[in-house]
């Protein structure tokens, strides 16, 4: 299994076992703040659900490269620096900007959603060239030998 594949899948992990915890507080009644709900769905949808979807994903398709590390999966590891940085500016302004009339925790959320949308993108970068068919697969190769050899 690739590094990348488990990085996501032990940091989704992490996310699960957060998101559980901040439930089972707001449960008990011992912490609850604004934007506590919308948190917990951010942790859980994202955190854990897309974070074990994308290191599954990365691990079952094949690659383009049999090579590990950032430079040869360059894509998918933006895809995990964006979709976290992300995710951590979310956990960072949501309790705040429901109660704060300050401009920058709302620039934060925004912030946090485009990391978001552009961590899709990269995603889709990444993993679109493993799902072609073995024909498109090999066409390509053959492209590549010929850029390389002229």
């Amino acid at each position: 299994m690739p590094r990348i594949a488990r990085i996501f899948i032990k940091t989704g992990l992490i996310y699960l076992l957060t998101a559980l915890l901040l439930a089972i507080a707001y449960e008990i009644n011992s912490i609850s703040f604004p934007g506590m709900m919308p948190l917990f769905w951010h942790l859980l949808m994202v955190g854990w659900i897309t974070q074990i979807i994308f290191g599954v994903s990365l691990w079952m398709f094949p690659g383009r490269t049999r090579e590990e590390g950032v430079k040869a999966q360059k894509w998918a590891w933006l895809t995990y620096l964006m979709l976290n940085i992300g995710l951590i500016f979310r956990v960072i302004a949501e309790p705040v900007v429901s109660s704060s009339g300050l401009v920058v925790w709302d620039i934060l959320i925004f912030l946090s959603g485009i990391l978001q949308a552009a961590a899709a993108v990269a995603y889709t970068i990444e993993l679109w060239p493993r799902v072609q068919s073995k024909e498109q697969r090999r066409k390509n190769l053959q492209k590549k030998r010929k850029r390389e050899g002229n």
